[in-house]
């Protein structure tokens, strides 16, 4: 028991590196900052995200079912490097570091190498704290805020929808560590745990817990409120908007703990929004 508390700490430690990173980032990434022009304001951008991620996670889980391995581990991984250059870029077009777009560019090919050859929980772990902060400073700085509290008001509702009723972000969860992709972070429980090994099905054994995960998306939509937040009302309404994300994440790890799998967005979003509420309100 003590060893799984230890990785739902570390699990919230990384959570809040992660949003910690986007918020002292904030400045470097500000050629993002209305990249999407008007479009960055129109409400439905929202639905237009919600209906891509349920296209291609559906696309995914077709292509896993057809048990077309290398496909499924090609898409993902290119997807990765991809989103790794656009977030490694304003690392060194702030500095005004001449062939900022190559050396990003090969950057993030050579962590995404390293991660084909080393699919252990802590590469995971690197590449998705790089991933999740770029991501959501771009997310963030690009859209307003009205477009992203209706995004995390949709996304928890999928994420729900998906664990609860459909289940199928369930079966996508076991494929993932059944192929070892890059798309949840993984905290062990035990000290010989190895996320090379590890089989798709249960995190149980012996009736323990061997790992935890969380989905690159459970620390990457709040984390785009978190952004927004301080964009619009400077950082400490940033910071509020984490806490507000931390706290629901002790509940959300007080219901992982039955035994049964928990959509992270409907505890994650609600905390950050209510953690913005907080701060306008005194």
């Amino acid at each position: 028991m003590k060893s799984e508390s230890m990785a739902q700490l570390n699990m919230m430690l990384i959570f809040l590196i992660a949003n910690v990173m986007a918020l002292l980032l904030f400045p470097v990434y500000g050629i993002y900052e209305g990249g999407l022009g008007e479009e960055g304001s129109n409400p439905w951008v929202a639905v237009y995200y919600l209906i891509y991620v349920i296209a291609v996670t559906l696309l995914i889980i077709y292509i896993a079912k057809k048990g077309k391995k290398n496909l499924l581990r090609g898409i993902f991984y290119f997807a990765i490097a991809w989103a790794m250059w656009y977030a490694l870029f304003p690392l060194f077009y702030y500095f005004a570091i001449p062939y900022s777009d190559l050396i990003s560019l090969g950057l993030s090919i050579v962590i995404t190498i390293g991660l084909i050859k080393y699919p252990e929980w802590y590469m995971v772990n690197f590449v998705g704290i790089l991933t999740t902060v770029g991501v959501a400073l771009i997310f963030g700085l690009s859209l307003t805020l009205l477009p992203i509290i209706i995004l995390l008001s949709l996304f928890a509702i999928y994420d729900s929808v998906a664990v609860y009723m459909s289940k199928h972000m369930v079966y996508l969860a076991d494929s993932v560590i059944e192929h070892k992709l890059p798309a949840m972070f993984v905290m062990p429980a035990k000290k010989d745990y190895s996320f090379k090994k590890a089989k798709g099905k249960p995190v149980r054994k012996g009736g323990e817990r061997e790992a935890y995960y969380m989905g690159y998306g459970d620390v990457l939509i709040p984390g785009i409120l978190v952004v927004a937040a301080e964009r619009n009302f400077g950082m400490l309404a940033g910071i509020f908007t984490l806490l507000g994300a931390l706290a629901a994440m002790l509940l959300l790890f007080v219901m992982v703990n039955t035994g049964k799998p928990q959509p992270g967005l409907p505890y994650l979003n609600a905390g950050a929004l209510a953690g913005l509420i907080i701060f306008l309100l005194i």
